[in-house]
């Protein structure tokens, strides 16, 4: 006797199958929503406070530059080449007035207001080289920008390029 005979000729095996799978597929989706098991969803971020020669794991909902250990913290972009140590890509920071527009829209539980996110990404973020000091930090927007975050590996090649995230 197959499998489908069986269900036929015991309809109380059926439904209760049926039950058993749409409350694991319930508790999947609960589990989920509660935060755990969200693969991909990342929480950390890479930070720095020497230019990008080191880096630490905090938040990824801080807003950089902010301050760590008397310093002022900015976002790393980290990756790896193949028979390479991971390296920083650039540095990210935000302007004081995107600061301000991400803080209010924080406080207004409005950060996904596409309007404001659009102005901020053409004016209120800066990025640059790691290694040049306080200099060079250039809009995000502008074609200079587009050069500091083109993604090569030290030895100029792009194969094998990975993010490293926390």
């Amino acid at each position: 006797m197959g499998i489908r005979e069986t269900l036929n000729k015991n309809p109380a095996i059926t439904t209760g199958a049926t039950a058993a799978i749409i409350l694991i597929a319930i508790g999947v989706i609960i589990y989920q929503i509660m935060g755990g098991g969200t693969p991909g969803i990342a929480t950390e971020a890479y930070y720095t406070i020497d230019d990008g020669k080191t880096w630490f794991e905090d938040d990824i909902n801080k807003i950089a530059p902010f301050d760590k250990d008397g310093k002022q913290a900015y976002k790393v972009y980290v990756y790896k080449c193949p028979g390479s140590d991971p390296f920083v890509s650039h540095l990210e920071r935000y302007t004081k007035e995107g600061k301000a527009a991400m803080e209010a829209a924080l406080k207004s539980n409005d950060p996904n207001n596409p309007v404001m996110m659009e102005d901020v990404q053409m004016t209120g973020i800066e990025v640059k080289d790691p290694g040049t000091g306080d200099k060079g930090w250039v809009k995000q927007a502008s074609p200079m920008a587009a050069k500091i975050m083109e993604l090569k590996c030290p030895d100029g090649k792009t194969e094998g390029l990975e993010p490293v995230v926390p």
